[in-house]
This record gives structure tokens, C-alpha cells and sequence, in this order.
């Protein structure tokens, strides 16, 4: 049995374990999330898995979270309204208000890259809060600054349980010492996370292979993905030129979040004993496959609409009103997004993982981008804290995962097993990039730059860019180890 068929047996598995909970950047939450009121079954699998926490009595005590409005609602909210996720947060957090006598608190973060609010509170010596969440790179940017425990330290959590996402837990750790989490205490790093759709109404009139079969296979790869839409165009509205009214095998017309980190590269990676970071981005993996997205997506391809846009993804330009509106056969964002433009939609969609750089790739990933949470260094007590995110971590693996992947598939949006499996394969592997929120963006973004321009190519751009890199990578480095 190879390690593809290892992996997809694992994911299968946890689909069936998923289907037990199931059956019943922006701010935005999602709008067509209003189905009867999530109600989670027990199973005798569901039953055995404990997060192993003594049973301990707060006195009533006020958990604090520091949050902005934008990110509030995915981690609390105060009743339940019937909607799926809403209740499934709430549900998950009288969970452990009950289970250990305590009350959520909300603390609001006046916006959520304040830097200079935060470093105020923490600063003050004050106890004004026991757990935060803000900007990715905000909080990185003031993690190195000392103001965040070092989670690594911090009793009760067990990062080996699969409310850790493995990814993202190794990702964010140097040296022994993390700073930074994201798990399932909310959903904005599912809803966060990246992938492809298929429009799977039109998917049979091109004659094509099974997208879900290539990607059991290990087959789904960029050169694949780029052989099957650079040449399918229709012109729907008889212009001269092709348009967004017209159908394309791909449309695109957003920034390249993610789209380097899906094909397993990082700017910024860990050395072989972990701990530091090195600038490795400049290889020949990564110019060829800057060359390769530059062919594809600016190459003049007739199947390929890509415009470079930094407005919002609502506009009746962007890919995600094109796609919704059948104008594509393919494209790529987070599922927030393209599940708001679906909502009135009466596209057949699939998901599907973003695909592998080649078949050597060891699996696919499931970027996603989210406002990770951290613990002030002000924290009275560590003991209680750690507990009580340990707790959190396990209610919303239990109940605020599945409510959120029952949204992506619910009603006549991707409710086949194929999309689920899939769904499946992109969470287990998501990833959240070190580099991007270490890094204040800086390489990681290097597509931004290169793909839309008529000048700019890798090589050059690496090398003028490369000392103000290196500087930031010693930087984290002397942090992680001590040195500042």
C-alpha cells in the first residue's frame, strides 16, 4: 500500500467520523448559513475521545478574550439564532462555561491591527484580558516583541491531540518556543482556508478525466490543471475580445495569497534540527514555477482570464461573481468567499485541493490565512489559561469543525461524497505560513509582483530584495533563540 493510498484511507476514516457531527484578509461572516439549529450526535467513537482535563471548579471566573469586531463572532457569540455555525460556537463554548464554572468574556480590540492598543494593555502590567487574537502579522510582529507566553510552556497543552492541527502547530514552532496558534476554538482558519472549485455542471461537456479521481491518483498537478483549462473558451457574448462574459477554463482575479505554500514552498524554511529559519526561496524549484504560473495566467492563453485587482471580491468583476455565474469552468479562493457568491447561485460546484507542484509532492495543502490566537505575558495564571484552551480546543474540534464543513457542503452546494473527501484531505493539511507572518508578507508575496508585471522576472527581483530577507531572518532568528 503506498503512502497516497495510506492517506486517503486516514481521510476516509475521518470522513465517516466527521459524518456522525454532520448529518443533522475580511470580516464578513457568511450569509447563507441559515439551516435549523446544529445539533451534534453521539457516537461510541465520539464517546471515547477525551481531552483527558481534570475536573476543576473556576468559581464563576470571567474568561477574557481580546478580539475585534471581525473576528469576535467566530470565536463567541452570546445565544443561539439557528444558524448552523453561530450555535455550533455556542454550543461549544457552554460547553466549557458548564463543564469548569466560568463565563466568556468579550474585550474588544478597537481594530484588529491595532498594534500599538495591544502593546498598551500588556505593557500597563494590567490583567486586562486572558487570551487575544489579531492581525497574522500584527501578531507576529509584536510576539517578537516578548509580549506573548511561549505556548510551548504553557501547562494542559497537548499538541500531539488532533485538535492541533499538525501543520499549523509545526509551522509556527522554532526552537522549542511557539507564540502563535490556530486551531478550532473558531472557524475564521477554516474559512479561511484555500482551494479550488469545479464547476461541475459544465465539467462533462469538455469530456475530461474525474478532477476527484487525479487527485486520489496523485495526478492532479499544475501541469495537469494548466493542460485541461488553458485552451477552453467560449465567447458567449460576441464581442471581438474576450471578456468576463465569456467562459473560461480558469478565472482569477485576485492576489496570490497561498498560492506559493500550496506547492509546498516557503521563503522563509525551518533547518533540519528546527531551530532557526532559513531563506531558501531562491532555488530553481521556485523560478520555475514563478516562470510557469507567469505562462499560464499572463501568457496570453485563451482559456485564462487573470486581472491583478486589489478590490473586493463582491465586485461583478472578480472571479468569485464569475464563477457563481457559470462564466468559468474552474477557479481558486477561500471558501468564505466563493460559499457567499453561491449562496444564489445555481451552480453545481465541487472542491477540490489546490494541485500538487508535480507528482513528487508528498500530498496536497490546504493554505489558509486566519487571525491567530496568543496569550499576553500579563496572564495571572497560566495554570487556568492553559486549561481552558485545551478545553476550547476540544469542544470546537468536536463541534464548530464539522458545523463548518456541513456549510461548505449543505444543501444543493457540494453535498456529493466526492467534494466531502476532499474537503477532508484539504483540513487535515492546513497549512499556515510562517513566512507570510513572520515575514510582514514580504517574499511570500513575490507573485503579486512578478505574475502581472511586463518587466519584472525572479531573478532580479530576488536579488534586490534579498538583504532587507536576510535581515529579517536573523531577526527571528536571535528572537526564537534568545539572542534579543
Amino acid at each position: 500500500m503506498n503512502d497516497m493510498t495510506k492517506r486517503i484511507l486516514a481521510l476516509t476514516a475521518l470522513t465517516a467520523m466527521l459524518a456522525a457531527y454532520t448529518s443533522c484578509g475580511s470580516g464578513e461572516t457568511e450569509t447563507n448559513d441559515t439551516t435549523e439549529p446544529y445539533e451534534s450526535e453521539t457516537t461510541a467513537a465520539d464517546t471515547a475521545l477525551s481531552d483527558n482535563l481534570p475536573d476543576t471548579d473556576f468559581g464563576g471566573y470571567s474568561f477574557r478574550i481580546l478580539a475585534a469586531d471581525n473576528d469576535i463572532p467566530m470565536l463567541y457569540v452570546d445565544d443561539m439564532n439557528g444558524s448552523l455555525v453561530n450555535d455550533a460556537v455556542y454550543k461549544a463554548n457552554t460547553a466549557v462555561e458548564e463543564r469548569f464554572n466560568i463565563s466568556l468574556e468579550w474585550v474588544k480590540l478597537d481594530k484588529w491591527d491595532n498594534s500599538s492598543m495591544i502593546k498598551s494593555m500588556i505593557l500597563s502590567g494590567s490583567d486586562d484580558f486572558d487570551v487575544g487574537v489579531c492581525h497574522d502579522v500584527t501578531a507576529g510582529n509584536l510576539s517578537m516583541e516578548g509580549l506573548f507566553v511561549n505556548l510551548r510552556e504553557l501547562p494542559y497543552l497537548d499538541f500531539d491531540r488532533p485538535w492541533w492541527p499538525e501543520f499549523t502547530v509545526d509551522g509556527l514552532t522554532i526552537d522549542g518556543k511557539m507564540f502563535l496558534f490556530s486551531n478550532y476554538i473558531g472557524y475564521n482558519g477554516l474559512r479561511g482556508t484555500k482551494n479550488m472549485y469545479v464547476n461541475l455542471d459544465r465539467l462533462g461537456d469538455y469530456a475530461l478525466e474525474s478532477p476527484y479521481e487525479l487527485v486520489r491518483s496523485g495526478e492532479w498537478t499544475l501541469d495537469r490543471v494548466i493542460s485541461i483549462t488553458k485552451d477552453i473558451y467560449e465567447d458567449l457574448d460576441g464581442a471581438s475580445t474576450s471578456t468576463r462574459d465569456d467562459f473560461f477554463g480558469f478565472a482569477f482575479t485576485g492576489l496570490f495569497y497561498g498560492w506559493l505554500e500550496n506547492f509546498g514552498i516557503e521563503a522563509y524554511t525551518h533547518n533540519a534540527d528546527n531551530t532557526a529559519v532559513e531563506l531558501t526561496l531562491n532555488s530553481s524549484r521556485t523560478a520555475e514555477l514563478v516562470d510557469k504560473l507567469k505562462s499560464w495566467l499572463y501568457g496570453q492563453n485563451a482559456g485564462v482570464y487573470y486581472k491583478s485587482s486589489h478590490s473586493s471580491l463582491y465586485n461583478p468583476d472578480s472571479y468569485p461573481v464569475m464563477f457563481a455565474e457559470g462564466k468559468c469552468l474552474f477557479t481558486y479562493g477561500s471558501l468564505y468567499v466563493l460559499i457567499d457568491n453561491l449562496a444564489d447561485s445555481n451552480v453545481t460546484y465541487g472542491i477540490l485541493p489546490m494541485p500538487k507542484y508535480d507528482e513528487n509532492q508528498e500530498g496536497y495543502y490546504g493554505v489558509c490565512y486566519d487571525s491567530p490566537m496568543w496569550v499576553p505575558v500579563t496572564v495571572s495564571d497560566p495554570e487556568r489559561t492553559g486549561l481552558i484552551i485545551e478545553a476550547m480546543s476540544f469542544e470546537g474540534y468536536k463541534t464548530i469543525l464539522p458545523a463548518y464543513k456541513d456549510i461548505a457542503l449543505k444543501n444543493r452546494y457540494a453535498t456529493d461524497a466526492d467534494s466531502a473527501e476532499m474537503l477532508d484531505i484539504i483540513f487535515e493539511n492546513r497549512v499556515l505560513s510562517f513566512s507570510y507572518i513572520y515575514g510582514n508578507s514580504g517574499f511570500q508575496g513575490i507573485l503579486n509582483k512578478i505574475i502581472p508585471s511586463d518587466t519584472l522576472e525572479f531573478a532580479s527581483y530576488y536579488a534586490a530584495n534579498e538583504s532587507r530577507e536576510l535581515a529579517q531572518v536573523e531577526k527571528i532568528n536571535n528572537f526564537f533563540s534568545g539572542a534579543e
